[in-house]
C-alpha cells in the first residue's frame, strides 16, 4: 500500500455561543483543519491539526509534508514520523511543525486500523477503562457571571467536572457558589502570571477546592519558575498543551515542573509520540491527562489515546457545541462520560455537507 496524496481542508464553523466572550486568540475556538490521507487501496485516513492560522496549517501540510510521505507505506508510521520530523528540522522543533505533523500521524493510525480491521486502542494497548470522564472546557468568558452560569449548564448535562478559563477569583467564587461542593473544578489561565503572582493567586483559589491549576506561568515553558510554583502551591499544577515531542516532556520531568502532565495528540507530535510521553509518565511516577479542545477527528484521536492509558481518568470536552459536528458520530458526552468507537482506526467518518458548507474564508 502507498500513499497518493494528501489533502488539509481548514473549516470555520461557529460556535452556539450564549454569553461574550474575552478578547484573545481563545475566542478562534472553532476553527478547524481536517487532514485526509489517500492511499492506492482506497482507504483513506482522517487526522486533525491545530486550528490556529488554519490557512498557513494547511498550505505547510500540502508543501512541506506531502512530498516527504507521497509514495511510502503508511503502515510505517514510526518511519514516516522520523522523516517528516527530521526533513523539517529548519522550520522549528515547537509549534506549527509539529501540529501539522501530528495531524498526519493521525491518519496514517486511521488508515493502519482500517487495514488491519481494529480500532486505534487496540494496536496501541487495548483500553484499561470501557468509558471515559469527560469534564466540560469552557471558553474564557467576559463576564465572570457568564462563567458561572455557562458552569451550571454543563453540570445540567451531566458532567461531574468543569474547567474555567478565567483569570479572575470572582469567577470562581461564583462558579464554586452556582455548582455546589460536589463538582469538581479546575482553572486555566494560559500562561498569566510572573511566578510570584502565580504563587499568591493559587493561594486565592484553594479556598474553593480546585482540583487543578493549569499553565499558570508566562512564558508557558518557564519550567524553572513553574517548578517554584509547584514547591509553594497548596494546589496541583498541570501544564504540557504547549510543550512538544518526548525531548520537550522529559525536561518538564526532569526539572519537576508539575503535577499532571498535559500532552495534546494534535499539537504535541500525535498518537506515537503521546504514547512516548506516557511512558515518561510512568517511569517517573507522574500523573497524565491530555488536553483535547477540539470538535474533528483530534477528539477520536484523544479518546483512543486516553482509554489506552491506566493514568488517564478523565478527558477533555469542548463543551460549547458547534452549530454542526465534521465527523460523525459526533462524541459529545453522555450523563457525564464518554465512549470510544469500537469501528476499525478512529472510528469515524467526515461529514462532507458539513465541510462544503463551512470553509475557512
Amino acid at each position: 500500500m502507498k500513499i497518493t496524496d494528501i489533502k488539509a481542508i481548514p473549516l470555520r464553523i461557529p460556535q452556539k455561543l450564549k454569553y461574550e466572550l474575552s478578547s484573545g486568540i481563545l475566542a478562534a475556538s472553532s476553527d478547524c483543519v481536517l487532514v485526509k490521507v489517500f492511499t492506492d487501496e482506497g482507504i483513506t485516513g482522517y487526522g486533525e491539526a491545530w486550528r490556529f492560522t488554519p490557512a498557513a496549517i494547511s498550505t505547510f501540510i500540502e508543501e512541506a509534508l506531502k512530498p516527504i510521505v507521497v509514495g511510502q507505506n503508511p503502515m510505517h508510521v514510526e518511519r514516516l514520523w522520523e522523516l517528516m520530523y527530521r526533513t523539517t528540522f529548519r522550520y522549528g522543533r515547537k509549534g506549527t511543525t509539529l501540529h501539522c505533523i501530528s495531524g498526519v500521524e493521525t491518519a496514517l493510525w486511521d488508515i493502519i486500523g482500517k487495514y488491519r480491521q481494529l480500532p486505534v486502542f487496540e494496536m496501541i494497548g487495548g483500553a484499561c477503562r470501557d468509558k471515559l470522564r469527560a469534564y466540560a472546557s469552557l471558553p474564557r468568558y467576559k463576564n465572570p457571571q457568564d462563567a458561572a452560569s455557562d458552569a451550571v449548564r454543563c453540570v445540567a448535562e451531566g458532567y461531574t467536572a468543569v474547567k474555567l478559563h478565567q483569570t479572575d477569583i470572582e469567577s470562581l467564587k461564583l462558579t464554586r457558589k452556582e455548582v455546589g461542593d460536589e463538582i469538581v473544578i479546575m482553572v486555566d489561565v494560559n500562561g498569566h502570571w510572573t511566578p510570584r503572582e502565580a504563587v499568591e493567586k493559587i493561594k486565592e483559589m484553594a479556598e474553593y477546592n480546585v482540583l487543578w491549576v493549569e499553565e499558570p506561568v508566562s512564558p508557558m515553558d518557564d519550567y524553572d519558575g513553574l517548578a517554584y510554583v509547584r514547591e509553594n502551591s497548596p494546589v496541583r499544577l498541570a501544564a504540557g498543551e504547549n510543550e512538544y515531542t518526548h525531548y520537550g516532556f522529559r525536561q518538564m520531568i526532569i526539572q519537576r515542573a508539575v503535577d499532571i502532565l498535559q500532552p495534546d495528540v494534535i499539537k504535541a507530535g500525535g498518537i506515537g509520540v503521546c504514547r512516548k510521553i506516557l511512558a515518561l509518565a510512568e517511569a517517573w511516577n507522574t500523573e497524565l491527562i491530555p488536553h483535547s479542545f477540539y470538535f474533528g477527528p483530534g477528539v477520536a484521536a484523544t479518546l483512543h489515546f486516553a482509554i489506552s492509558s491506566m493514568f488517564s481518568d478523565y478527558v477533555e470536552i469542548n463543551a460549547v457545541p458547534l452549530e454542526a459536528f465534521p465527523i460523525e458520530p459526533a462524541l459529545r458526552p453522555e450523563k457525564g462520560f464518554i465512549k470510544v468507537p469500537n469501528s476499525p482506526g478512529l472510528g469515524i467518518e467526515i461529514d462532507e455537507t458539513v465541510v462544503k458548507k463551512y470553509p475557512y474564508a
